[in-house]
Parts: C-alpha cells; structure tokens; sequence
C-alpha cells in the first residue's frame, strides 16, 4: 500500500491518534562531558570565591595589625585633641569676658584695695564663667571680723565702678578658725557677672 502523506514524519500522527515526540538523539560521550564540564566550573568558581575571600580575609588581618600599631598614637592623639578643646573654651571664655564687654579691671582693683579695711586682706582671687572670686581673711581684736567682712562687701556694693559689670556681689561662706592663738576668719565673696 502506498501511503501519501505531505506531513513532515516529526509532525505526523501514528494510527492510534498519539503524537510523535520530537526527540534529539545527543550521545551519551557528550552529556557525560557536559555533566563534568558544569561541575568543573562550579569547582573553579567556588575556588576563585574562597580565594578572594582568603585575600579579603588576610587583608582585613593585616589591617587589624596596623590598627593596633596605631591605636596607641591615637588615644594619645585623642587626649591631646581632648584638651586643646578644653583650653580653647578657657580662652573663649575669657576673651567673652575680658574683650566682648570691654570690661575695665583697673578701677575695679582700686575699689576693692581702697575698701580693705584694717586687719582683712585678699589672699587669692580667681576670674571663671561663675565670676569674679575673692578668697581672703579677716582678723580683729574686738572680734567683730565678720562686720568687717559686710563692711566690705557693703562698701563694694556702693562703688559704681566695681558693681557696673557686675549684678550681684554675695558672701559664699565664712568659717572661723585659730591660726596660732588668733582667731582668724576666712571668707569667700563671689561677684557675678551681668
């Protein structure tokens, strides 16, 4: 029997109504090579992955290493840094205090030396942000040392030259004390600033 089919054999139907599938003889020498070329491959990719992660690894250790070196410098860098920032805010604060106001020591000094009575001297006295400090003592044989101390802290307090920076001029604390069979009485008066 002849059999007139134009179909192209791939695409024909056999008898029972199934479809031909198409299908590629590829020999078995080439699918085992390929097989073994794809995991050759993943194998060197996997190693060049952990090489540079080696590298990366060792590097980070190498840079650990110097950190150590440095980190010595640094914290004495650090320090340094610390308290130059500390001596620049004493500058600032100063030159705020001494510059920006304009304010005028002289004839505050002369006031508070013109005010020193008898007996009472000035031992120390120190300029902050908190103000103007006065430590002194005081002595007297009628001991009356603590009016002597509000006699000059009230003729301080009436003298325009000293109180025109100042708000306010305040007794901080006073204590009495024996200094050799003498009551001396030692007292602190804080003047602060506008």
């Amino acid at each position: 029997m002849i059999d007139i089919n134009l179909i192209p054999a791939a695409l024909r139907k056999d008898g029972q109504g199934k479809e031909n599938s198409l299908t590629i003889n590829i020999p078995k020498e080439i699918l085992v090579g390929s097989a073994v070329g794809v995991v050759l491959l993943l194998v060197v990719v996997h190693l060049l992955i952990g090489a540079v992660w080696l590298m990366g690894m060792g590097r980070l250790a190498h840079y650990n290493a110097e950190w150590q070196k440095v980190a010595a410098d640094k914290a004495a860098l650090d320090a340094i840094s610390s308290e130059a920032a500390g001596l620049k805010k004493k500058i600032k604060m100063l030159s705020d205090m001494t510059t920006a106001k304009v304010v005028l020591w002289a004839p505050k000094f002369n006031a508070i030396s013109d005010d020193i009575s008898r007996g009472l001297w000035i031992k120390k006295m120190t300029l902050d942000k908190t103000g103007l400090t006065i430590e002194g003592s005081v002595v007297s044989k009628t001991r009356n040392e603590i009016n002597n101390v509000g006699k000059f802290i009230a003729a301080l307090k009436l003298n325009d030259d000293f109180m025109k920076d100042f708000s306010s001029l305040e007794v901080n604390s006073i204590q009495r004390g024996d200094n050799d069979s003498v009551e001396v009485t030692d007292f602190t008066v804080v003047a602060k600033p506008k």
